[in-house]
């Protein structure tokens, strides 16, 4: 730790040592000149504060000259002797100046109340979060975020891509973030409360398929592997959600009672949910005994040993262009069968237990207390309706090659 009269004369010539060193000025108390091993030259404090020994930089020479440096040095040691720690002063400081960008907010927002929700729900959230929102506002203060600028980005999305139901979402998310942030007391108001909708881009899908229409997607069907070709056919025959019919296991069947039970973990209300099994639904899944019954899984992956099937887009391209029906999409399929059940005068709330769908069933906070009612008798009537219907509309021969294995 050399000590001498600092001069400029003497910080110009110095040349770079084989190792970083310090200088400290005989002058002022704790100044000292650093100069590291690639000869840049800068200006620190040495101080003890408490029972530690820290270093303060200063600033590089010779942007920092050597009387700044001593007089910021005196003003440093002048701080300490009144109780003040300088570096933790400027650290704090440096907080205050240095404002929480919308990227923090949007990683504490992924951080604290993502956890909370569902995994595909999660999912939705942490791709818009990432590929939408953090590309367009992540460098920016989350305080200062303008209507404006987040107007500009929806607009870019709805009228330049023509996407609006995609910017209603990405607005979505940006609201909830606002809202978490404002609920936290990270930012003082939510600047996406005043940001309109598209209302265009609402519009829900109201596609279901026509009597030809099917008899052309199920034998698309036949054309696919199992377990697929399966799956197909039991979202359309029991009309239940994708995911929840994929992860079908053989214990979730109770084949005493014909009733298909989908678990609380798996549902998308929470609750556990019976599904009667119609004839034909009970005649599908017992067809895929041989094939995956040693497995946990009814509709068992091919590839992943005892796991359920996951993708099946290349089968839904497949179907699409061996049947013709070129939008045809899985979830048309659990819409088609609520439809024609209405036709077959099934009634609304019956149609809404079926579904597990909360409001269609009229499921309010009252009715989820006290209504202890099952409609199991109902259900099975109007799903054994329905199936019946959907023999009928295929054709004979169709209908002997639903069970045939290739």
């Amino acid at each position: 730790m050399p000590k001498l009269k600092l001069t400029d004369s003497f910080i110009r010539s110095a040349q770079a040592p084989e190792k970083r060193t310090e200088y400290y000025d005989s002058l002022v108390n704790g100044l000292a000149l650093r100069i590291t091993d690639t000869g840049h030259k800068s200006f620190v404090f040495r101080y003890r504060y408490g029972d530690k020994v820290k270093r303060y930089t200063i600033g590089t020479y010779p942007a920092i000259s050597l009387s700044k440096a001593r007089d910021h040095t005196r003003e440093l040691n002048y701080l300490v002797s009144n109780g003040t720690d300088p570096l933790k002063k400027k650290q704090d400081k440096k907080k205050v100046e240095a404002p929480l960008t919308f990227k923090m907010l949007a990683e504490e927002f992924k951080e604290l109340y993502l956890p909370s929700l569902r995994e595909k729900t999660k999912e939705e959230h942490t791709r818009i979060i990432n590929n939408e929102l953090i590309p367009a506002f992540g460098k920016y203060p989350a305080q200062e975020l303008t209507r404006r600028q987040i107007i500009s980005v929806l607009d870019s999305k709805a009228i330049k891509q023509g996407k609006k139901t995609m910017a209603n979402r990405i607005r979505a998310r940006l609201h909830s973030i606002y809202e978490f942030g404002v609920g936290r007391d990270i930012v003082a108001s939510n600047p996406v409360s005043a940001v309109p909708k598209y209302s265009e881009g609402e519009t829900k899908r109201e596609r279901y398929y026509s009597e030809n229409e099917l008899k052309e997607l199920w034998r698309a069907f036949q054309e696919q592997d199992e377990p697929t070709r399966t799956v197909f056919k039991i979202l359309l025959v029991c009309g239940q959600r994708s995911k929840e019919t994929r992860h079908m296991k053989w214990d979730d069947i109770h084949l005493n009672e014909d009733v298909w039970t989908i678990p609380a973990s798996l549902s998308k209300s929470k609750r556990a949910h019976d599904v009667p099994l119609s004839d034909f639904a009970m005649e599908l899944i017992e067809s895929l005994q041989p094939i995956t019954g040693k497995s946990e899984y009814v509709f068992n992956s091919p590839v992943l040993e005892n796991k359920p099937i996951e993708w099946v887009k290349r089968s839904v391209k497949n179907v699409q262009n061996i049947s013709g029906v070129a939008d045809f999409r899985l979830h048309d399929l659990r819409r088609t069968a609520a439809t024609y059940m209405a036709k077959l005068s099934v009634d609304r709330t019956v149609l809404g237990k079926i579904l597990n769908h909360k409001g269609l069933a009229g499921d309010g906070q009252v009715t989820a207390i006290y209504d202890r009612h099952s409609y199991m008798e109902e259900k099975r009537e109007a799903l054994q309706r329905w199936s019946d219907y959907l023999s009928q509309i295929l054709d004979e021969e169709a209908k002997t090659k639903i069970f045939n294995i290739r």
